[in-house]
């Protein structure tokens, strides 16, 4: 971008109930962008405010206050729009029906969207997701991949990027998404010295590192309860379908489509799921070698565990064990 281009005008917007960090960091970001910027000779390359569909401040999931320019209707425009992480029941935040209408009316009048963490559920509500990719917080991802079915979930990435709407994932990955917008509206270049000023690790792409799979228990099929008991049972031992079958009680097919239906996964699948997890508490919390541990969460080989491991955390057991290891007091 050269200094007599068009500024980028940015909205982040202020929602209740928002984490107030995903509203003034991207103006941080922006902010960095422009001082460099203009060190690099390309100008100030945005304009970012906050703004508000109600009037007055707006009340964070933790109480803070953020102020923001009030916004009545359409007649503002922007180049661009970002949706804030937020806190709080799914029900609430996709209940924002006014917020859903302007989001796409702001992208029928040309805006880009952009949001982070569950803030792209109301991305989702207004249908510009469907038949695309999306990304967010690797815990929300089981609600809404149920909720928004003609969506691709891939929450294992920071961010996704479709042109006109782009998503992130967890809270602080609005840091990574700021990044990629400073890169695509300005330069590379302008996006790494800001990486580097702002000290954030420069190209993340993976969520997956961070995500803790948690057993879904709540789903009220007796059945199914009996083979993931069975399952987590015999996490260390050869595991077969037709096993975790006769646990409980079913045919192969039936206890296919209902473990599908209640847990998300195949009961093969689940199972990996199951050893990883396994594996990354025994590298956060233990010297145990890599080897050790293979044997330990049912692989036959270091090699296949390693593979898998990296195809599901996008890191190699050493690596992982190095970023999260857990220090002794």
């Amino acid at each position: 971008m050269s200094a007599e281009q068009l500024t980028t005008r940015i909205a982040v917007l202020a929602l209740e109930g928002c984490v107030a960090s995903s509203v003034t960091g991207p103006l941080d970001v922006f902010a960095m962008a422009n001082i460099l910027g203009r060190e690099q000779g390309l100008g100030e390359p945005f304009a970012a405010e906050v703004v508000s569909l109600r009037p007055g401040p707006v009340r964070s999931f933790h109480g803070v206050e953020v102020a923001a320019r009030h916004v009545p209707g359409p007649s503002d425009c922007f180049d661009l729009i970002l949706v804030p992480a937020m806190v709080g029941p799914l029900e609430g935040i996709v209940a924002e029906r006014a917020v859903v209408a302007w989001l796409a009316e702001q992208h029928a009048r040309g805006a880009r969207l952009a949001a982070v963490c569950a803030g792209v559920l109301l991305l989702a509500e207004t249908g510009l997701l469907d038949g695309r990719e999306a990304t967010t917080h690797w815990g929300l991802a089981q609600s809404f991949s149920a909720r928004y079915p003609r969506v691709t979930l891939k929450s294992e990435l920071l961010v996704v990027d479709n042109g006109d709407v782009l998503t992130a994932g967890g809270v602080t990955a609005y840091l990574d998404l700021c990044l990629h917008l400073v890169a695509r509206h300005a330069s590379s270049e302008l996006a790494m010295h800001c990486a580097r000023m702002l000290l954030v690790e420069p190209a993340r792409r993976f969520q997956a590192p961070f995500a803790v799979h948690t057993s879904p228990r709540g789903h009220g099929d007796s059945a199914v309860l009996l083979a993931q008991d069975w399952l987590e049972a015999h996490l260390s031992g050869p595991v077969t379908l037709a096993d975790a079958a006769r646990a409980a009680s079913l045919g192969q097919r039936t206890l296919l489509r209902r473990f599908r239906k209640a847990t998300g996964d195949t009961p093969l699948d689940y199972v990996q799921r199951l050893r990883i997890e396994t594996a990354k508490r025994l590298l956060e919390t233990t010297p145990r070698t890599v080897e050790d541990i293979t044997q330990a969460v049912g692989y036959a080989d270091a090699t296949s565990f390693r593979r898998r491991f990296k195809a599901r955390t996008g890191l190699t057991p050493d690596g992982y064990r190095r970023r999260f290891v857990i220090p002794k007091r």
